[in-house]
């Protein structure tokens, strides 16, 4: 794992609508060890590269897993998800948007804890299956975009450089919240915004017990409701 780091086009691409990290704590030679065989090589190269890291002021952030064991535990603990597969929180928003790497399924679930949902995705299990994992991870960052992170109020208006100018930029444990958050009937609008620990704050939505398993058409009558 400490061989020269070559930055590979995906990434590159990923780079060029995030910008460099404007947040990163260096990661342990332990923490790469633990994940080597779990995670793919590639994910772990980009953390000896950048280290966990926040983009864009906070918008997006490459996580430390082990930070949300527990936040994960609280979502999906009691669903037959967690026997499926070893998952992992790779990445999160601003926002407190989950994005989830199973050991065998790759990119799998994203877990949008404003809403309540755990989305299914179509996961990478054939491609993995074939040895191609870094090739897997490699597509999970070169399709990330700015705007599809963010959230619009209801007028459309993207929340996230209007909370970061309200409420300052994030720290790594911090993330932008609604009270009350939007499964409780919350409104996604500036003023109903706070900026939380988000530990704390996933940990306490999880208790509602009101998550939803959503695949791709739930998630469109969702959109369409």
């Amino acid at each position: 794992m400490n061989t020269k780091f070559e930055l590979d086009e995906d990434f590159e691409w990923f780079l060029e609508q995030f910008g460099y990290p404007t947040f990163s704590q260096g990661v342990t030679n332990k923490t790469i060890k633990k994940f080597q065989g779990k995670l793919p090589d590639r994910l772990l190269t980009y953390w000896q590269e950048y280290g966990f890291c926040g983009f864009m002021d906070g918008l997006f952030w490459i996580v430390n897993p082990d930070d949300y064991e527990d936040v994960l535990e609280a979502w999906l603990g009691d669903t037959e998800i967690v026997e499926q597969d070893a998952y992992y929180v790779i990445a999160r928003s601003a926002f407190g948007e989950l994005y989830l790497w199973g050991a065998n399924n790759g990119f799998k679930y994203i877990i949008d804890t404003n809403n309540g949902w755990v989305i299914e995705k179509k996961g990478d299990k054939k491609n993995i299956a074939k040895g191609n994992i870094d090739d897997a991870i490699q597509l999970f960052f070169y399709l990330k975009r700015p705007e599809s992170i963010d959230i619009e109020d209801s007028e459309d208006k993207p929340l996230f450089n209007r909370c970061k100018v309200m409420h300052k930029p994030l720290a790594y444990d911090e993330m932008y919240a609604f009270e009350p958050t939007l499964f409780l009937g919350g409104e996604p609008k500036l003023e109903s915004t706070t900026k939380v620990n988000i530990f704390a704050h996933l940990s306490m939505l999880a208790s509602f017990d009101q998550k939803e398993l959503l695949d791709k058409d739930g998630l469109i009558q969702k959109a369409f409701s």
